[in-house]
């Protein structure tokens, strides 16, 4: 575990040398740390997500075979298993590809890392209307959970798999857990939403953007 320390000891030396050597204040430091590393990982996490979506659209075109496969081995679980991942390696659907278990991966060590460089860190400073970054703040959750509702409608394909309620039973659960969170930690989970929020932003721009050109050939 000596590995993980170092990183987590990386991550608080970056948060402090931000603010001592830029002179800004620690809230501003987390923010800055966080988008830094984020943007560092777009390439990945873009390229992940557009996968992701592609897949999605292949599965859908598929629908009609699948439901035929359904229908035929419903008997046989592991022959329907079978028969559907041969359909999908035909099709060149990949549900988990070397993209996606990178950028899982990448996220997963880099978000765990900080959120336990911010448990571990001292705080005793105030940021716009937050009294204290080391207690919880209600407004902050509630601004966390609308961004994290924000993301999950715009994902690719959430529109219609989903339901308004679905949607919004996980954003209230958030809302819980993030008000028993320091407001360093969800100042930390705002920036890095925000960034998700602004690759969903633009992948469907570029979807949209994909289909329009397809409607006009």
């Amino acid at each position: 575990m000596e590995i993980w320390s170092m990183w987590v000891t990386l991550i608080e030396n970056s948060m402090l040398f931000a603010s001592s050597y830029f002179g800004v204040s620690e809230a501003i430091a987390i923010i800055a740390v966080t988008l830094l590393a984020r943007i560092m990982l777009l390439p990945i996490s873009y390229k992940s997500a557009y996968k992701m979506y592609t897949n999605k659209l292949a599965m859908k075109a598929l629908k009609p075979e699948l439901d035929q496969l359904n229908s035929k081995f419903k008997n046989d679980p592991v022959q329907l298993a079978e028969v559907t991942m041969s359909l999908y390696k035909e099709k060149g659907i990949r549900l988990l590809d070397k993209t996606t278990v990178l950028s899982m991966g990448a996220q997963g060590i880099l978000g765990v890392g900080i959120f336990q460089a911010l448990k571990e860190m001292l705080f005793n400073s105030k940021f716009l209307w937050i009294p204290d970054l080391a207690k919880p703040d209600i407004i902050l959750a509630v601004l966390l959970a609308v961004i994290t509702f924000l993301m999950m409608t715009l994902m690719p394909g959430a529109a219609e798999q989903s339901v308004w309620l679905m949607l919004a039973v996980p954003v209230i659960i958030s809302v819980v857990v993030y008000f028993t969170l320091p407001a360093a930690i969800g100042i930390y989970l705002i920036a890095s939403n925000v960034v998700t929020l602004c690759q969903s932003i633009f992948l469907q721009y570029v979807i949209s953007k994909q289909n329009r050109k397809l409607e006009t050939y």
